[in-house]
């Protein structure tokens, strides 16, 4: 959804018993985008299930709940990164993801900058002027080798909280900015490559997974000497208001 409201640059002032003027009053702009299919698929021979198998007890169950945990990582990978497909003539339809969603506040910067403090600043400076104070990112999602550059930050700026939220489990990093306080996450799946690093200044709360159907697990039917079978979702990101959202890329990979 896009519905930007500015601000007034001018004192705003109406005369006494005069009738009231109405300007045409603009509406929201609905966004869009496609649902998007991943399998994770399981296949299990007669053999496997009948031998002792290491460290596992019936590798048909081993097997489901290990690839539970890749589809997660494969949909976390979507989310991020993904592009969006029609899936026309055959091709896999594909949403868009973050990354494909942030297109107003995006920076290229030169191939192998420093991610210093400044940049983190100007990361909000450049929201200030697109947002209301209250939807300037809360969130900093950046590769390992970034954020230990934020944590070296010189100053107070930068502090830990504890951990209250039962999905955390470690201590938070946050900075305080002059725009508020932003979370700070490494993630492997963002972008890291020579000349593409990219670092992420996003909106929680402006950000929502949809499902078509949620993770599920299907047993196929046996076409030869084993038992087969697929974890199977289909899902899109919901992008509410991609101005409060900020991406930088060129950022030297060492931080």
């Amino acid at each position: 959804m896009k519905h930007n409201v500015a601000r007034p640059t001018s004192v705003s002032a109406d005369v006494e018993g005069a009738d009231t003027t109405f300007s045409d009053l603009t509406q929201p702009t609905r966004g869009n985008n496609v649902t998007q299919i991943i399998k994770q698929p399981i296949l299990v021979s007669r053999t496997e299930r009948r031998v002792n198998v290491a460290a596992m007890g019936d590798p048909w169950a081993f097997q489901k709940a290990d690839n539970l945990r890749i589809l997660k990582m494969k949909m976390e990978y979507a989310l991020l990164n993904a592009a969006k497909a029609s899936g026309a003539s055959g091709v896999a339809r594909q949403m868009d993801g973050i990354d494909a969603f942030i297109t107003t506040n995006v920076t290229a910067r030169n191939s192998g900058t420093s991610f210093s403090e400044t940049e983190l600043n100007d990361m909000v400076s450049d929201l200030w002027t697109n947002v209301d104070p209250d939807k300037i990112f809360d969130m900093l999602l950046c590769t390992f080798k970034i954020k230990q550059a934020v944590a070296g930050f010189a100053g107070n700026s930068t502090r830990f909280i504890d951990a209250t939220d039962r999905r955390l489990v470690k201590d938070v990093m946050v900075y305080d900015s002059a725009g508020g306080s932003h979370r700070i996450f490494a993630h492997k799946d963002v972008r890291n490559s020579a000349g593409s690093t990219t670092v992420y200044g996003l909106r929680e709360d402006l950000y929502r997974v949809a499902y078509l159907d949620k993770p599920m697990f299907e047993e196929l039917a046996k076409t030869g000497d084993a038992d087969k079978g697929h974890w199977v979702t289909e899902f899109a990101l919901e992008s509410l208001q991609e101005r409060a959202s900020s991406k930088r890329t060129g950022y030297n990979q060492n931080g």
